[in-house]
C-alpha cells in the first residue's frame, strides 16, 4: 500500500471511531445540556401563559371601565346611552341621521344630568357601517375628534349637529361616543 492509500483508509477507519469516542465521553454533557434547555423552555412557556393571562385580565379590566363611558348608537334605535364623565352623567340619543355633501350628517341630543352647564364638550366620534347581524365593522370605521361650539345646559337637552365624512346615511350603521372631556363648567345662584 501506497502512502496516499494509509491516509484514505485512516480517513475512512479511523477518523470516525475518534469521532465517536468524543461523543460518547461527552455524552452525559449534552444530555445535562439539553436537559437544562427542555427545563428553560418549559420556564419560558409557563411565563409567557402567564403574561397572556395578565394581559387579557387587564384588557377585560380596561373593556368593562371604558363601557360607561363610551355610548354606542344606531339609527332607528329609541332611547338615549348614558356616557360617564369626569363631571357626571350625561345620556345621548342618536336623533337624526341625513345625506350632507360626501357623508352624512347626525344630530345628537346631550342630556346634561347635573347642575352646571358644560363648556368646550369634546370627544372622540367612531363611525361606520355594520354586517349583516348588526355588529360594527370596526376595521373599516373611521374616527375624530370633535369640540363641540353647543354649550350642554344644565339639566337640559342640548342638540349637537356633526358631519361624518365618508359614510352616505344608507350605509351608516353606528356611531360611538367616547373620551368625553370638557373646558369649563357655570353655575348659577
Amino acid at each position: 500500500m501506497s502512502k496516499g492509500d494509509w491516509i484514505v483508509l485512516w480517513l475512512l477507519i479511523g477518523l470516525p471511531c475518534i469521532g465517536t469516542v468524543g461523543c460518547a465521553d461527552n455524552t452525559p454533557q449534552i444530555a445535562a445540556l439539553q436537559k437544562k434547555t427542555d427545563d428553560l423552555q418549559a420556564q419560558i412557556k409557563t411565563l409567557k401563559d402567564s403574561t397572556d393571562r395578565m394581559q387579557q385580565d387587564q384588557s377585560w379590566d380596561k373593556l368593562v371601565r371604558d363601557s360607561a363611558s363610551v355610548a354606542y348608537l344606531t339609527p332607528g334605535t329609541a332611547g338615549y346611552s348614558v356616557i360617564e364623565t369626569d363631571l357626571g352623567h350625561l345620556t345621548v340619543q342618536l336623533a337624526n341621521v341625513a345625506a350632507y355633501a360626501n357623508g352624512t350628517r347626525i344630530t345628537l341630543r346631550f342630556g346634561n344630568l347635573t347642575s352646571a352647564t358644560i363648556n368646550g364638550a369634546k370627544a372622540t366620534l367612531e363611525w361606520g357601517s355594520v354586517d349583516q347581524k348588526g355588529n360594527p365593522e370596526n376595521d373599516k370605521a373611521r374616527s375624530r375628534d370633535v369640540t363641540f361650539n353647543e354649550s350642554l345646559r344644565a339639566g337640559a337637552w342640548t342638540e349637537v349637529h356633526v358631519v361624518l365624512e365618508g359614510v352616505p346615511p344608507q350605509e351608516f350603521g353606528f356611531i360611538r361616543i367616547r373620551d368625553m372631556t370638557h373646558s369649563g363648567i357655570v353655575l348659577y345662584r
